[in-house]
């Protein structure tokens, strides 16, 4: 199988956590043209979820011409000797059963889209998560043996609606479909947020304390939680309009951002500001990812990767939560320091532990 240089549109998508942020994008994409300052109504819509699975970002991607790529979250091109967690290793063995998968897949995309021609150079993307035992930690899903999960799949240079693909996968070859676990449903109401938080959350925390995939196996214990996707068509391929909920321990925290005071340093003001969100955004959760994506991209986990490890930090929360740091108008210089006074002492003792076993 071979590897080669990609672009950057056949990477899974990064996926926001904040509602607010889909809310503002629907009224984005239905606002009027002509009188683009009037105030947009956005109908309820529609939105299915699949299960979120704690396991380590993986896709194949299948060319016209028989080519099979591999690549993770951070790496283009994955191989036998360039690898995450044994994802290239074990699929490099399944080459015929790769591809089949890849013809079944095509043959539902061409029932349902009968006339469309297909582009000649765009790869069939499955998407989805390298599960099972040594690659995450806490979930019921590490009881496993290692498998890949498809959550999403790209035909013709567009992301497919999941339902019309939920049936397709592979046991016997360790490849699964995350709708093997069920599908959630909910409505998004733009004009009343908390009920959509609520039905949501109920949801999640389900997923979070009984793991509905690894029940399917007869395994209980801690799930993660849900990606949403919106079901009208018009939205569903739009990955700006996607979004995922975590639960128990993996919910993110909540803050209120400190309200500036009147004739207050404004200096000081902002510095307080993005340290409220500083200790917020760096979780054990984040701070331990990003630690493993050291690991993924090869890079040796010492004193001289502090700095690669403050990037990824930093990089990785300034980009999920951007919607909140523009909303609250907090200051990115300000929030970077207070990362990095969180991220550089957990980074050392994280040595500390590792150089002690």
């Amino acid at each position: 199988m071979a590897t080669t240089d990609l672009a950057q549109s056949t990477l899974y998508p990064k996926i926001t956590t904040h509602i607010p942020e889909i809310i503002e994008q629907l009224r984005h994409l239905n606002r009027d043209t002509v009188h683009p300052e009037a105030n947009v109504t956005v109908e309820p819509v529609s939105f299915v979820g699949t299960v979120k699975l704690h396991g380590t970002h993986a896709d194949i991607l299948v060319y016209p011409d028989n080519r099979i790529v591999f690549q993770s979250r951070n790496i283009i091109g994955l191989s036998v000797a360039k690898d995450n967690q044994g994802f290239a290793a074990s699929m490099s063995e399944k080459t015929a059963a790769v591809l089949g998968l890849r013809d079944v897949y095509l043959a539902r995309w061409k029932e349902l889209n009968p006339g469309t021609r297909l582009g000649e150079d765009s790869p069939v993307v499955m998407a989805g998560e390298w599960i099972g035992e040594k690659i995450q930690k806490d979930v019921a899903i590490a009881q496993l043996s290692r498998r890949f999960v498809i959550v999403s799949v790209n035909i013709n240079g567009t992301w497919q609606k999941d339902e019309a693909y939920s049936d397709i996968s592979l046991p016997a070859h360790g490849i699964y479909n995350a709708s093997r676990a069920g599908v959630f449903h909910t409505t998004l109401y733009p004009d009343d947020y908390e009920r959509t938080v609520s039905e949501i959350e109920r949801m999640t925390e389900e997923v979070a304390a009984h793991c509905p995939f690894a029940a399917t196996f007869g395994i209980s214990g801690l799930g993660e939680g849900i990606v949403w996707k919106p079901v009208p068509r018009q939205y569903n391929g739009n990955t700006s309009l996607w979004f995922k909920s975590k639960g128990g321990k993996f919910k993110p925290t909540f803050f209120r951002i400190p309200k500036q005071h009147e004739g207050a340093d404004i200096i000081k003001e902002r510095r307080r500001a993005a340290a409220t969100v500083a200790v917020a955004w760096c979780s054990q959760q984040r701070l331990e990812q990003g630690w493993d994506v050291l690991r993924e991209k090869g890079v040796e986990r010492d004193v001289r990767a502090l700095g690669d490890f403050l990037k990824w930090i930093q990089c990785d929360i300034l980009e999920e939560e951007k919607g909140h740091i523009k909303g609250h108008g907090v200051d990115e210089a300000a929030l970077k320091i207070e990362i990095a006074k969180i991220a550089k002492p957990w980074y050392r003792a994280k040595l500390r532990e590792c150089d002690a076993r």
